[in-house]
């Protein structure tokens, strides 16, 4: 049995692992969009560049919460099947130590929230720089992110 729990703790490192390359990798293409962003400094409309400055600058911080959720999700996952006995090797902010799946899934869902607005808000600058009407159909994510505020708030009353 000790030693199908000593591999299950390898495979789950393992995941782990990949999970933070996933977010590294993240993190590098933001700071490339963000490189990218400063480019558009140099077209010749200034209307036109001050927004694809701005839609890219949102961009690069959706990609950047991304590596975050990502980044947290590998930390989670690494302090959830740490041996309790042992330690950690670092100090960590009171609000990364998680002690059970309910609160990684609380931290994740607020990281996701936070992406998801600046996603939707990323979309719809760029639809209105191109000329486009908003319509109802635009509500239709800021309606989803709603009911994913409401029921995150409705897990935290009840975990109170």
């Amino acid at each position: 049995m000790r030693k199908i729990y000593n591999f299950l703790k390898l495979i789950t490192s393992a995941i782990a692992v990949l999970i933070f390359i996933s977010g590294t990798a993240l993190a590098l293409l933001g700071c490339y969009h963000f490189i990218i962003a400063w480019m558009h400094v140099n077209d010749g409309n200034a209307y036109k560049a001050g927004g694809l400055i701005a839609i890219e600058l949102l961009s690069t911080v959706d990609i950047l919460l991304i590596a975050i959720v990502l980044l947290v999700f590998s930390i989670g996952i690494l302090i959830l099947f740490h041996d309790p006995a042992k330690l950690l090797p670092v100090r960590l902010p009171e609000w990364l130590r998680i002690k059970n799946f309910m609160q990684l899934k609380i931290i994740l869902w607020e990281a996701i929230l936070t992406t998801l607005v600046i996603g939707y808000l990323t979309g719809l600058a760029e639809a209105r720089l191109n000329g486009d009407a908003v319509h109802v159909r635009h509500l239709i994510i800021p309606g989803g992110i709603l009911l994913i505020s409401l029921s995150l708030y409705l897990l935290k009353k009840g975990e109170k």
